[in-house]
């Protein structure tokens, strides 16, 4: 079926129907071609096929499949039964001819995929490869449609949210965000949570703390993350201004008035993976206010860069002679790491805890198994895991091919937060040991998908590196990225994190050789099959290329040619915008495009210029030649659309003025000034604020046309 529902298919068939496409055939062809037409409207099938037959008496199939993953069901069969012996159909994507009208009203169903099948010139070959067209759409009909009946799974939503925070596509991690609360996939707690991280990715502190459930989360059962983000929300809303004026006077005011009282509602005793400045500074505080927390003083005994003017303040840790020192016995060890484990969701804590108890002699294990509260605390315990969960990514790897690591991908979100990432981790032999577990897991289909899987957890985990992108981590980028290209490869979804590794590849600086080796794996994404929604991933790569130093100059025309010629066949299914920033980097290049493609008439249910008209849109980015291009790109479109720019690097008039009045403002993720936005949000208000996910133009048309025509 074509059409994205059975209503809009039946006006597909009948303004088909009316085209008479098969007019002068004879009687038997004629009867199949309209039993094949029907394939317009029948809902077991991945797309449509219509035979014509065109003012030369050539004969062909017009073939469109609505999604890539109709496509990748479509195609095998269509091959199978009616392949080059029958038709010339290859498998190869096709733009329909202009002057096609069946072409022209298919591609109005806005199909993701087209083909074209051309069929031999005397009727009794006609015949046989319409009958065989017949039985590869009987045979997809009678398979089951796997697709529709087994639902998404929530993993893979939990993944694609990470994904998008990844690269900062705010509105689409909502709609995911969205997707979990109304299908009821998680409990309303772990929604909140979720809806806390996506907050803190963008910095938006103020909203955090808005939240009306806030001081229910600091007393809830919470990841480390999700503590350092609570803490630094209350930092930024209520202490940075008077901290960074060094007023002590005020910081300690403020912290004891609005912050204290949910800090120790927290009851944090141990370092917390992942701590923020802010958090660090709020320990300081409270450190200050009870002087006899000796506990603090030791976990802030080596945080002075982070601490600031608090740290010559805070006073000496007392030192315990060794006389002095007690060893906890195991069980009362145990006991405090079961107490731990069960108030903080936090990976090392429940190893701490396991480890704890491996210690224990029978008796002791079996008192605590009996006594409250710990009873309860260890038979959860016990149903977490039957061994100790792995607390790197390269134990994580050395299980993921063990069947019974059900919960390998929850351990993946968890650790993406609480797993060391800094200076020895970047240390050459670590990194090898890291590159090497992946290649490992490659050779099992199991551990394969695990990884494939996780791999925005593992984006995510790099990018809390603070030198990210780091030069002694560019093979476990490269590597990382291949394992993105042979997921492609195997049909999944390309994940938008790989451009978080494009990106690091081209800036930390590389050989030759990796840079071919990048080049060979951007490509193997953006293969042929790729459809009109990744058009804008496609574009945001090339931008990423020619704005990096080349190792290979030729090698990069090369590619970026040959990916622009790829865009051709699907040119007709773009929308007005992708066409003039796919021209506007066409001319960067020098390569122009085919004259049948410029030709193209844009669609007629095109309506963004009406939906532009009138608007005022402000860009924000200090990338200012994105934003220019930009600019022209949305007045092209219509001239009653007023774009204002701005790189201001802190609150000005003008800024102000673009933040309370414009009907849109698009703020650049990655090329932005803190200050400026956080200024831009406090004036901004309720008003529409988007987020383009890269520094080129293409990602700012891209946040503005997803929110116009969503």
């Amino acid at each position: 079926m074509i059409g994205p529902n059975l209503d809009a298919a039946r006006a597909v068939l009948a303004d088909i129907i009316a085209l008479q496409p098969c007019d002068g055939a004879d009687t038997e062809l004629a009867a199949l071609c309209a039993d094949l037409i029907q394939s317009v409207v029948a809902e077991a099938l991945p797309g449509a096929l219509v035979p014509i037959i065109d003012s030369t008496g050539s004969m062909h199939i017009d073939v469109a499949a609505p999604t890539m993953s109709d496509w990748r069901r479509l195609k095998p069969v269509l091959l199978a039964f009616a392949g080059p012996t029958l038709t010339d159909f290859d498998g190869i994507p096709k733009s329909f001819d202009a002057a096609d009208p069946v072409g022209t009203r298919l591609l109005l169903a806005e199909p993701a995929v087209t083909a074209i099948m051309r069929l031999p010139v005397d009727d009794r070959s006609r015949v046989a490869a319409l009958r065989a067209v017949l039985r590869a759409r009987d045979t997809l009909a009678r398979a089951p449609e796997l697709q529709h009946s087994v639902p998404v799974q929530t993993g893979w939503l939990l993944a694609r949210f990470q994904d998008y925070l990844n690269v900062g596509r705010r509105d689409a991690a909502k709609k995911i965000l969205d997707r979990l609360r109304s299908e009821l996939r998680l409990d309303a707690l772990n929604v909140k949570f979720l809806e806390v991280q996506l907050l803190a990715t963008f910095e938006d502190w103020a909203a955090i703390i808005a939240l009306p459930e806030f001081s229910s989360l600091c007393v809830a059962r919470r990841t480390p993350a999700i503590t350092a983000i609570l803490l630094e929300a209350l930092y930024q809303t209520h202490i940075a201004a008077p901290f960074d004026d060094e007023n002590v006077a005020n910081s300690r005011a403020a912290y004891e008035g609005s912050v204290q009282s949910f800090l120790q509602s927290m009851v944090i005793a141990s370092p917390l993976p992942g701590l923020r400045v802010g958090g660090w500074r709020l320990l300081g505080l409270e450190a200050l206010s009870d002087r006899g927390r000796q506990d603090l003083l030791a976990i802030l005994a080596d945080r002075a860069q982070e601490l600031g003017w608090i740290a010559t303040l805070l006073p000496a840790q007392i030192q315990l002679t060794p006389q002095a020192v007690e060893v906890a016995a195991p069980i009362d060890t145990a006991r405090e790491a079961l107490i731990q484990a069960d108030a903080v969701d936090s990976i090392d804590l429940l190893a701490d805890a396991m480890a704890a108890m491996a210690r224990l002699n029978p008796d002791e294990l079996a008192l605590l198994r009996e006594t409250m509260p710990f009873r309860p605390i260890v038979q959860a315990t016990d149903e977490l895991a039957s061994i100790t969960p792995p607390t790197s990514w390269i134990a994580w790897l050395d299980r993921a091919a063990d069947p019974a690591f059900t919960n390998a991908l929850d351990i993946a979100r968890l650790g993406k937060d609480e797993w060391e990432i800094g200076p020895s981790t970047g240390d050459p032999v670590a990194v090898r040991a890291l590159v090497a577990a992946l290649e490992e897991v490659q050779g099992d289909d199991l551990a394969a998908d695990r990884t494939s899987q996780a791999l925005p957890y593992l984006v995510a985990w790099l990018q809390r590196d603070p030198d990210f992108p780091r030069a002694a981590f560019s093979s476990l980028y490269g590597g990382l990225l291949t394992l993105f290209a042979l997921g492609s490869a195997r049909g999944s979804t390309i994940y938008e994190s790989s451009q978080v590794l494009i990106e690091a590849l081209l800036v930390s600086g590389i050989d030759q050789k990796a840079y071919r080796e990048l080049i060979a794996d951007v490509d193997e994404m953006a293969n042929d099959g790729f459809g009109a929604s990744m058009i804008y991933w496609v574009l945001e790569l090339v931008e990423s290329f020619m704005n990096a130093a080349a190792p290979d100059a030729d090698a990069r025309e090369i590619f970026l040619h040959r990916i622009l010629a790829r865009i051709v066949p699907i040119y007709g299914r773009l929308t007005r915008l992708q066409r003039i920033a796919v021209t506007t980097l066409s001319s960067e290049l020098g390569w122009s495009l085919p004259a049948t493609a410029a030709d193209v008439e844009v669609p007629a249910d095109d309506d963004l210029a009406s939906r532009l008209a009138g608007l005022h849109i402000a860009i924000y980015s200090l990338t200012e030649s994105s934003s220019r291009h930009a600019k022209a790109a949305l007045e092209a479109i219509t001239s009653a659309v007023r774009v204002t720019t701005n790189a201001d690097h802190g609150g000005s008039v003008s800024l102000r003025a673009l933040a309370e009045n414009s009907d849109l403002f698009v703020m650049t993720w990655l090329s932005a000034k803190h200050a400026a936005t956080d200024f831009i949000r406090e004036h901004r208000g309720s008003k529409a604020l988007l987020y383009s996910q890269g520094k080129g133009f293409s990602s700012i048309l891209r946040a503005i046309e997803d929110h116009l025509l969503k």
